[in-house]
Formats: structure tokens, sequence, C-alpha cells
């Protein structure tokens, strides 16, 4: 492994930085790849002295990188489609290598260690469900983990999880990979009795996702609790008082001996889940009365309201309230996760962006899909609407920017200075230039021309996550994973402010069109602040998981919250919650409010868009 040390140059592409872990089969390093930390896995074959087993496990490797590059899934590690190569010189081993996202945060089996309280239920219920949902993608493409534990799941900074370390995902029997390797595929404790025998199967991943479980919520090693005599049954629910009979019968479920006896589906899981946390109904009087000053309330376009199916029942009425919100319709045909909307009241569109490549304009009218533009090479990541309404922007993982005409769809240009991914853009309230980041990056755009204007970013940030225009255009917020917003003057390129949450990495940034408010998304939290002084004024905890799709009414008195499979309606100005929203299969990643306020729309890693009205 003479080829792989630090400084050197891979690939004609990944700068050896350092190396980070040794396991049996495997050799870990940090690696640069165009200004971006990667991990780097190389496959020790030095152990081996029989060709068959050489094979064997070159196979799994190639298989890890084919399942991690085919996935393409945030709770997985991801794997371009070149990331594995292998080195060669004259009279040496070839050397397999495989490059993949680099997950930053600590393993569950670390954040154990340095957690002095036990899990509390929430906390169980909200990680189990990501798991799940990640299992769930996995499993649909006929796929098994095999070793799930907590020093194989990660805890990002954003309070996400992500499932690590896929070297034994193929469904390959633990005896015959002892027998050519020396090492099985058992992991003490955690091993289902089924998979020990090597006859793996959907359900082994669930029991050793219970055990996981077991293990985090009581912080003892499955290994070192009792056992039924009996039945063989593990007896931990004594050691958990935090937790309700119904969560641990749950666990329990999935860790019952025969895999015949387990969930058979993650959907049955999820399903259990929401009946652990389904809330009785918001009351009444949680429901404030909105303000109706015709001044900070748009004017309503009835005929719009009319063709989505509500109609007023009296002309005088000038704000409708959304305390009382019903479904009208889905907008399906995505085939990846709708990472981003946004909507043109004046042509009736709503434009979305997705995972799989695509963007598609909509009719509001109809709810039929106009078109579909397929220009970007990767996923796009967001779509800002111009102020002027003439125009969309869509920017997207292969590292650049597209402007687009409306309502047509003309692609107008391309802004190609990025050096990495491009997560996320934004119009000044003008309409005249335009920010976009990565997490390195944070570049300020003419729109007429498409010149670069300026940087704000530091060389050594590698953390930027959300950005945002102030109501006046004078100055943007940037949100980081290392829980700082800052607020800058794009005009000169010169840092106002710094201060910092505590509480986690920053999502989503947003401002309300009234200038009050600052909301960021924190976690499981949106926090809101003085958009002014920048002062903390209150915390909205929507009791789900997941909070980075944050919108505010145009009339600055609602904010809406999507995380997990529910969107919650808010008054910021009281903190009370309005209403939740529930219909989405699976996360939601982005919500939007029309320009006129008539409608709201979110999209999903379940596929779809929903469109919400307002019922007067």
């Amino acid at each position: 492994m003479n080829l792989v040390y630090p400084g050197a140059f891979l690939h004609n592409r990944y700068r050896v930085l350092q190396p980070i872990g040794k396991g049996g089969l495997s050799q870990t390093f940090d690696v640069d790849d165009a200004g971006t930390v990667k991990v780097l896995k190389v496959l020790n074959l030095q152990r081996f002295d029989n060709t068959e087993g050489k094979k064997k496990t070159i196979s799994l490797f190639q298989r890890e990188a084919d399942v991690l590059s085919r996935l393409n899934y945030p709770g997985i590690p991801n794997v371009d489609s070149d990331g594995y190569f292998v080195l060669s010189e004259p009279e040496q081993e070839p050397i397999h290598c495989l490059v993949m996202e680099k997950i930053h945060g600590l393993n569950l089996q670390q954040w154990l260690e340095q957690n002095n309280q036990p899990m509390t239920q929430d906390h169980a219920v909200a990680w189990l469900r990501q798991l799940v949902i990640i299992l769930e993608k996995l499993h649909q493409e006929g796929l098994i983990h095999r070793d799930i534990k907590p020093s194989n799941i990660m805890l990002k900074p954003d309070g996400q999880l992500a499932l690590i370390d896929f070297g034994g995902v193929r469904e390959v029997t633990e005896t015959y990979l002892r027998n050519i390797t020396g090492t099985g595929l058992i992991s003490p404790g955690y091993t289902p009795p089924e998979q020990a025998e090597g006859k793996a199967v959907l359900q082994s991943d669930y029991f050793a996702l219970g055990r996981t479980l077991v293990h985090l919520i009581t912080g003892t090693h499955p290994i070192d609790l009792d056992r039924d005599p009996r039945t063989g049954k593990l007896l931990w629910y004594a050691n958990a008082p935090q937790i309700s009979k119904p969560l641990a019968d749950l666990i329990d479920y999935l860790m019952a001996l025969l895999p015949s006896r387990r969930p058979q589906t993650p959907q049955l899981i999820l399903k259990y889940l929401d009946e652990l946390t389904t809330p009785a109904a918001t009351p009444s009087r949680l429901e404030p009365v909105l303000p109706r000053s015709p001044r900070q309330n748009p004017p309503l376009k009835r005929s719009l309201l009319q063709k989505l199916g509500i109609v007023l029942p009296s002309p005088s009425r000038s704000l409708i309230s959304w305390k009382r919100v019903v479904p009208r319709g889905t907008l399906t045909g995505h085939t990846g996760t709708v990472a981003a909307i946004a909507i043109s009241s004046e042509h009736q569109l709503l434009i979305s962006g997705s995972h799989d490549t695509t963007i598609k304009l909509w009719s509001l009218r109809s709810k039929t899909l106009l078109q579909t533009l397929n220009y970007h090479r990767d996923r796009i990541t967001d779509i800002a609407l111009s102020p002027t309404g003439q125009c969309f922007a869509s920017s997207s993982f292969d590292k650049t920017i597209s402007l687009w005409s409306l309502p047509e769809g003309t692609l107008q240009q391309t802004l190609t200075r990025h050096l990495h991914k491009v997560i996320g853009i934004t119009f000044s309230p003008n309409g005249r230039i335009l920010i976009s980041i990565s997490s390195r990056e944070i570049y300020i755009w003419s729109v007429q021309s498409g010149r670069l204007l300026r940087s704000l970013s530091d060389a050594e940030t590698d953390n930027i996550r959300a950005i945002a225009f102030d109501a006046g255009g004078k100055t943007c917020i940037v949100g980081y994973l290392d829980g700082t917003i800052e607020v800058w003057n794009p005009h000169t390129g010169q840092r106002i402010y710094t201060i910092s949450t505590h509480m986690g990495g920053v999502m989503s940034v947003v401002i309300s069109p009234n200038s009050r408010f600052l909301a960021t998304s924190v976690g499981r939290t949106v926090q809101l602040w003085n958009a002014k002084t920048y002062e903390p004024l209150r915390t909205l905890n929507n009791g789900f998981d997941g909070s980075s799709a944050i919108a505010f009414h145009p009339n600055s008195h609602v904010l809406a919250n999507g995380g997990d499979r529910e969107i919650a309606l808010w008054n910021p100005q009281t903190g009370q919650l309005l209403q939740c929203l529930t219909g989405h299969t699976n996360p939601i990643r982005t919500v939007a409010f029309s320009p006129d306020g008539i409608v709201l729309a979110s999209g999903s890693q379940d596929q779809t868009i929903k469109l919400w009205l307002p019922v007067p």
C-alpha cells in the first residue's frame, strides 16, 4: 500500500491528507477532492494467501462502491460514479480504492461514551424513524446492511443520522466469508441468529436496529444484559424507565428471535411510530386571530382562488386565515426527492427541482405538468424566483447555476465559477443580484451580465449551509453547520455581525417580508430572532424530527415549518401553533408560499409535491 500516503496524488484527482482508521480488511484516509474533504477507503489484500479469498473480497468491495453510487440518499454516504478505481505498479498487488462522501460528526458509539444522560423517549423515536427510512431506501434495492450497530451510525452536525460501512451489504453467508477471509460478519450483541448461520434476510437489519436502540437507551451493551432463560428474550426494560411500554414493545418486536415474527416492512414500523407520536387535535384556543390590516396583507386574486376550488364568501374579506388548511392536490412525476419549489402567481406556475436532476414546470390552474427541463447533470438543490417574476434560477450539485426565462422556461445563461457543489441561491429584493453558496463559497453575481461580482466567504470556511436576503436588500444572512450566523453587506463584501446559536447546525435562514423576524432552523427547532437587533425571541419546537424547510407567508404572520412528514404552521409573533398538516409519506425537504399568499406547496423525499389551501 506504499502508493497511498499523505501527500500522494491519486487518480489525477485526490490528494491524500492523513490516515483516519484501519480495520481488518481496509484502511481509510482523508483526501482532498478539489477543495472538498472526502474519505478514501483502501482494500487490504495482504492477509490473503488464496486466490479465492481475494476475488471474493474484491467483489464485496466493488459491490459496496456500486451500492453507494446508486443510492444517492442523504442518510447514506454518496459515491460518485467514478469513485471506485484501482492503482497498480509493476510487480505490485493492485490497490483497490473507493472515495466517498465524508460524513462529519460522531458515530453513536462515541456519542454514547460522551453522553451522561439516558436517551429520552422522543429522542429514541426520532432516531428510530430516521434509521428505518434509511433502511427503507436500502431494502428497496433488495439489499441488507448486515452490520447495524452504534459505531456504524453517524450523527451529523445538523442532527441527522447516516448509516455507514456498507462493506458487508451483499447477501453472502457469514460462514463462507469466515472461511475465506478469517473474519466473520458477526457483531456480538447485534447480529441476529439467522445471520450468524449465513441466512440473512431483510428483517435481520431490524433485529440489529432494535439491539442498537437498546444499547443507546440503556447505556449497556446488549451482551451485558440478561436474557429470559426460557425464551431467550433480552431483559432490558427495567434499565430504561424513561421509555413507555408501547415503544418498548415495538423495540422487542424488532428483536424477535425469528425473522417471521419481526416487522416485515419498514412501512409497518413507521405506522407504529406514527401511532406512538400522533398528537391530539390542536385546541381551538391555540388558534390566534390574524391581523387584518389591508396595508400589511396583499389583495387576493379571486380568479385564481376560484380556479383552485376556493370561493370566498364575501368580496370584502381581504385576508385568508391560515388557521384552517386543507390539501388540494398532489403533483407526481419526479423520480427523486423534491428538494426545491418556487411559485409564480403572475404566471400561475409552480417550479420544482429534484434530486432526479430535472426541473419541472406545473400549471397551478390544472395541476398538470407543462414542461421538464433536463439541463443539469446532477441533483437540483435550490430554485429561486426573481422578484420581477420574469425569470428563475436553479442550482445543482454539478457546480452550476442556471437562469431561466418565464413563463416559457428557456435557458438564458449558466454561471460556472463555483469549485464545489452549489447548495443554495437567492435573489436580492430588486432582482439585480443573485447570491449562491456551496459549503465553502459565497458568490455575488450580476443577474443581467452573469458576471461574478465578489466572494464573501473566508478561505478556511467549509460549513456554509444557508443564505437569505433581508427585505430591503442591504444585508444578507449566512447560516453555518457549526451554529454560527453571520450578517454581511453583499454590496461591499464586509461582515457586519456574527452570532452563535449554541444549539446545533443552522440548516436554513429566512427573513420575514416585513423585516421583523429572522427564522433559522436548528436541529428539531426553529429559532426566531429580531431581524434588526439579532436578539433571540423564541424557539418553536414542532415535535417532529428535522426542521430545515421553512417559509414565511407574504403577510409575515404565518411561518410554515416542514420536517419529518408534517408541516407545522406557526404564528411567529406569539409562538402559537396554528395547525399541523400531514399527508407526505417521507421527510419534507421544501415548503413555499405563493407570492400572493394563496397557496402553500411542499416537496418531499416521497417524490411528490402537495398543494395546501386555506379554508375561508
